[in-house]
């Protein structure tokens, strides 16, 4: 087992930390659970929140640049900074417990997937009335949540024509802002919650009753790896693979205006790899050679891919390639699926697998 781990991170796919934490003896004390579960939220949670805020803040500041002087150049650096401000959440999108679901936190940030095209026709009707009542900070919060976020902000800037439409309308700018700034105080509101209280919780999750024991906290964490795994198949690559080539479809991806689909895939995958390493003295040798393994495979299919699934997708023989790291999620998937039935840990309701 330790030889497998070995060749991992010597190809720089895996980091010192998974062997260390293999190391240590398998978890058998609330204390052990409490001591992971804080390295967890050291190391990993916090200072990805910590990151997301610090780039809303740029994203608020080239927002501002670009709206005192509205040319293409402040536009491209707009958009980098808007990238910049979704792989930051893609970095920690996967915890969807504790206070990133505190006032539909969750949700203003990025409401999607969004099948009926709902946030798009809020926006639209928006723009048409003009209100600026509504963009006040207060009042805005309340607002839809197809309207609030990272996907809302994406259609703004990505349209064809946004460059000109946000020459000849104010109120374009006067949104947009308002959206960056949403996104800053949701970013920096969940990083306040996890520093002063939830951090708190991880430390001694008795004593204000929100788990049973610390290992109850773990399953949440673990959960949490389940469900974003899931998540990648079922919703990030599967609908847009459609039933064959010719019925790819590219709108059903996320991130597809700004072409960032596969690069946020790449994004996850190694912030769940840095999760598991964490709890893999949670399971059993064999079950955490397949696990890692197909980490491993996945990061291998996704080093020879473009950012775009449009690119992706260009021709059958792409095509194949995305259907192959469909399968290679389903792997994945199953290897954890199948190292936690072999644990005491039972994680419960998965809403993605309908079981």
């Amino acid at each position: 087992m330790k030889e497998i781990l070995t060749k991992l991170m010597l190809t720089g796919l895996f980091s010192v930390m998974t062997l260390q934490v293999y190391a240590q003896n398998l978890i058998t004390t609330d204390d052990g659970w409490t001591a992971i579960n804080l390295t967890v939220t050291d190391e990993l949670v916090i200072p990805a929140y910590q990151r997301m805020e610090s780039q809303s803040l740029e994203l608020i500041e080239a927002m501002d640049s670009f709206c005192e002087d509205i040319n293409e150049q402040n536009l491209t650096l707009l958009k980098s900074s808007y990238t910049e401000s979704m792989s930051s959440w893609q970095a920690i999108q996967h915890i969807q417990f504790g206070p990133i679901t505190y006032f539909n936190w969750n949700y203003r940030m990025q409401y999607w997937p969004d099948e009926r095209g709902t946030g798009g026709r809020q926006l639209d009707a928006l723009i048409t009335a003009g209100e600026i009542e509504i963009l006040a900070s207060e009042n805005f919060a309340r607002q839809s949540v197809g309207i609030q976020g990272l996907p809302a902000l994406e259609r703004l800037l990505y349209n064809e024509d946004a460059l000109s439409e946000f020459q000849n309308n104010d109120y374009l700018c006067q949104l947009s802002r308002t959206i960056a700034r949403n996104i800053n105080e949701i970013s920096a509101g969940v990083r306040q919650r996890w520093t002063d209280e939830y951090r708190d919780v991880v430390a001694d999750p008795v004593a204000d009753g929100f788990y049973e024991d610390a290992e109850d906290l773990s399953i949440d964490f673990l959960k949490a790896l389940q469900e974003a795994i899931a998540k990648i198949r079922d919703l990030k690559l599967a609908p847009v693979l459609g039933e064959s080539f010719a019925r790819a479809r590219i709108r059903e991806a996320e991130s597809w205006r700004s072409e960032q689909s596969l690069a946020n895939i790449k994004i996850n995958l190694p912030n769940l790899e840095q999760l598991f390493a964490a709890y893999v003295t949670a399971f059993h040798d064999e079950d955490v050679a397949a696990v890692l393994l197909a980490f491993n495979d996945l990061n291998v299919q996704l080093s020879s891919l473009p950012d775009a699934l449009a690119i992706a997708l260009s021709d059958e023989a792409q095509y194949e390639q995305i259907l192959d790291l469909h399968t290679g999620v389903e792997a994945l998937h199953e290897a954890l699926e199948t190292a936690l039935k072999n644990t005491d840990l039972y994680l419960g309701f998965n809403s993605l697998d309908g079981d």
